[in-house]
């Protein structure tokens, strides 16, 4: 399954559709707007329905939310946009206003969107499976789609940005070791088995957002040694309508001179190549990997504003 956007959208999202003394601006700010709302929504109703009724944390500031809450019965919301307020206004003072504005939309719309919502809609409970499995997929797939607009909720990531810029320590390693120590509050807060399954739907979320980031730009790369790159090549062109670059090789062994065909398609047209190449060269030597990101003709543009 790829997810890879319609043309006409892609078309609309690099179009300028009016211009202001601060830039242009085109249709990717709707797309980007577009994407957070729908991504704020899906992070509210997670924490609505299948999380914060079990106890169970998402991790970052939402879980420092969940604890405020059981603790002076703060509403999650309003105390998650608290939390995330001094670092917004810190990332921005000191890495400059292209750090903030869809960021700061993000985290109030999803803050916000959590209380606002919490009274119509129903709980999931009792049902361990069903809770952590959906509440992890919904969580990771609305922070998934607040990525692709080049945006984040706010959360633990913010203080992270801030060290690795000024102490020069890796995202990675201060995020770990925040969400290690927010594991063990939750296993204080509310037991051992909701901090569990918060591993559990933590490993949940990543996977999603890994998948929804690969999906919407990844493809296949193909490298094919064969004696019949002419017959290969016309056929990716005519019948998958991609590109080819050809490239001299040498055989390692035999020292023989051979034409390497490079190509880079869709996950669908894998069988389509496979049986081209096979039709054209039984005896080719084909190496098809999976891409994270494709960017030029046919995938992903290199640039997001179309040139005037």
């Amino acid at each position: 399954m790829t997810f890879n956007l319609p043309a006409p959208m892609r078309r609309f999202r690099g179009r300028i559709l009016f211009r202001t003394r601060w830039g242009a601006v085109t249709g990717r700010v709707f797309f980007d707007v577009a994407l957070i709302l729908l991504g704020s929504l899906c992070m509210a109703l997670s924490v609505d329905i299948f999380l914060d009724p079990n106890d169970v944390v998402p991790g970052g500031f939402t879980a420092l939310a969940q604890f405020a809450n059981r603790l002076w019965g703060w509403p999650v919301g309003i105390t998650l946009l608290a939390l995330n307020v001094p670092f917004l206004l810190i990332g921005m003072r000191l890495l400059g206003l292209q750090f903030g504005p869809k960021t700061i939309f993000a985290a109030v719309v999803s803050s916000l969107a959590i209380d606002l919502l919490r009274p119509f809609l129903p709980v999931v409970q009792d049902e361990p499976l069903l809770y952590t499995a959906y509440g992890g997929l919904l969580y990771g797939l609305g922070m998934a789609l607040v990525f692709r607009a080049d945006a984040t909720a706010g959360g633990t990531e913010i203080p992270a940005k801030l060290l690795e810029h000024f102490r020069g320590i890796r995202m990675s390693q201060s995020l770990l070791a925040m969400d290690v120590v927010i594991l063990l509050l939750a296993a204080l807060f509310f037991g051992l088995a909701p901090a569990l399954y918060a591993l559990i739907a933590s490993w949940v979320m990543t996977r999603v957002i890994d998948a929804v980031e690969a999906g919407f730009e990844s493809g296949n790369t193909a490298f094919i040694v064969t004696v019949a790159p002419g017959a290969v090549r016309d056929r990716i062109m005519s019948e998958l309508d991609r590109g080819v670059t050809m490239l001299e090789a040498e055989g390692g062994w035999t020292g023989e001179q051979r034409t390497l065909v490079f190509t880079a398609i869709n996950r669908r047209q894998v069988p389509v190549l496979r049986e081209i190449v096979r039709s054209a060269d039984p005896d080719a030597f084909v190496v098809i990997t999976p891409s994270h990101e494709v960017l030029g003709e046919g995938f992903k543009p290199l640039t997001r504003v179309r040139r005037a």
